[in-house]
Formats: structure tokens, C-alpha cells, sequence
């Protein structure tokens, strides 16, 4: 069995910083970044059997007039960071954010790994702008895209790295990243770190720390331009390719 490390900053973990135990998972905090990251790390087959049926896809769908109208507001902000047109939703889900990026003009894709989504989101919004594919397998088709939104993605796929490394490569020089997730080392998070209700391992197995993700995306060639501030412990962020 491979032994733990940090997902951000592949750093050495132990059990000697391990913030407790949810659902028999260790969740084991980097002496580096302060990313946490549960243990054992599922495989990428026990992920595809946890999220067979998953109940958070139909939730997701039954909010799509509040989504839309707040993906319209972030991304009306995005545009005018790049002069390019082109937009891709890693994680797209129902499809919520192409939508109101095609609103918004923009030539605009979305990606999923859950086939049951995107056939949603071919029904609702158009049948050629949706797929079912990996970001990593997207980027190696040589696909581009001036700006990458992934919302609440990051902290379920299982190899980060890999994951970050392909939107570098979907990004031209001056590309716009827009990236939301938990934030693991935020001021407001309980004592108790299982306490925390974001905390749901194997659902989310990874809980970025800004040092973490910073680092993650530094590596990448993704240069942080903005953390917003946020009361709820939550992360969102602008990058640019440099």
C-alpha cells in the first residue's frame, strides 16, 4: 500500500497529525501546507462504485434557476479578464454554468465524468457542447479554453495533480482560472475537525489549505491573482496561466 501524502504538496503524512477519524477514514494533516487528505486514499474504482446513484447529481439539478443566475454573476467578472471567448466547465454537471456562460456570448463547453449529467445537460441546453470525459483525457486531444471554471470538483477527484496539470495545458498564456472548493484551513472551521459538515469522506477526500492550493497551482504554471474573502468556509479563487 502506497504511503500517505499530502495532495497539494506531496509532502510525507502520518498519523501523528491525523485531525481524527470519519466514516474509517484518517484525515491526516500536512506538516507543510496544512492540506488535509483522507487515509487510505480511495482507488479510482472505489469512487466510480461510491458515486453510482449519486444523490448530490439530482440535488444539484432541482437548484438550477439559483445556479444559473449565480454562475451569470461570477462569470460576467471572468469576462472581462480575458479578451478570448472561449469557456469550459471542468465538472460540469447539469450544466448550469455553460448555460449562462452561452448567455453571456461565450463559445462555452462543460465536462463531466458523470454520463447521467451530461445527458441532462445535452437535453436542457444543446447536444454539442457537452461530454463526457476526464479533464486529463480532454487536455490531450489538445483542446483549449481562455477561461476554466471548476466549482466544488477539486476535492473529490482523485489525483489533484494530474487534474491541475491538464487545465494548464487547456489554458493558453493569460488563460483565466475560476476554482471553488472547501477551504480546509479556514478561520472558522470547528475545533473538531470531523465536525466540520464538509467532511464526508470518501465524497470529499481532499481539503485544500490556500498554502496548499496556492502551491499546487504555482506548479502548474497558474499564478493565484485573487482569493476572495468569504465568511463560510469556503475557497474561491482567480489564477492566470502565466
Amino acid at each position: 500500500m502506497e504511503a500517505p501524502f499530502c495532495k497539494a504538496c506531496h509532502a510525507d503524512l502520518t498519523t501523528a497529525k491525523s485531525l481524527g477519524k470519519k466514516n474509517n477514514y484518517n484525515l491526516l494533516s500536512c506538516p507543510k501546507c496544512g492540506t488535509v487528505t483522507v487515509d487510505p486514499f480511495p482507488t479510482v474504482e472505489q469512487l466510480i462504485a461510491f458515486y453510482q446513484g449519486y444523490k448530490g447529481t439530482t440535488d444539484y439539478q432541482a437548484k438550477k434557476k439559483s445556479k444559473i443566475k449565480r454562475a451569470t454573476r461570477r462569470i460576467k467578472n471572468l469576462k472581462k479578464l480575458t479578451e478570448g471567448s472561449r469557456f469550459l466547465d471542468v465538472g460540469c454537471n447539469y450544466g448550469f454554468s455553460v448555460k449562462a456562460a452561452q448567455d453571456l456570448g461565450l463559445d462555452a463547453f462543460g465536462i463531466d465524468m458523470d454520463g447521467t449529467a451530461v445527458s441532462g445537460s445535452r437535453e436542457m441546453f444543446g447536444q454539442k457542447n457537452f461530454e463526457t470525459i476526464s479533464v486529463q483525457d480532454y487536455a490531450k486531444r489538445g483542446a483549449k479554453a481562455d477561461i476554466v471554471y471548476t466549482s466544488e470538483v477539486i476535492e473529490h477527484v482523485p489525483d489533484p495533480d494530474g487534474f491541475v496539470q491538464a487545465i494548464s495545458a487547456i489554458l493558453p498564456k493569460g488563460g483565466v482560472l475560476y476554482l471553488t472548493t472547501p477551504d480546509g484551513g479556514h478561520w472558522s472551521l470547528p475545533g473538531d475537525f470531523t465536525k466540520w459538515k464538509d467532511v464526508m469522506p470518501p465524497e470529499h477526500i481532499t481539503y485544500f489549505t490556500r498554502k496548499g492550493m496556492k502551491g499546487l497551482l504555482e506548479k502548474h504554471g497558474l499564478r493565484v491573482e485573487k482569493f476572495f474573502f468569504s465568511i463560510k468556509p469556503g475557497m474561491r479563487l482567480i489564477a492566470r496561466k502565466g
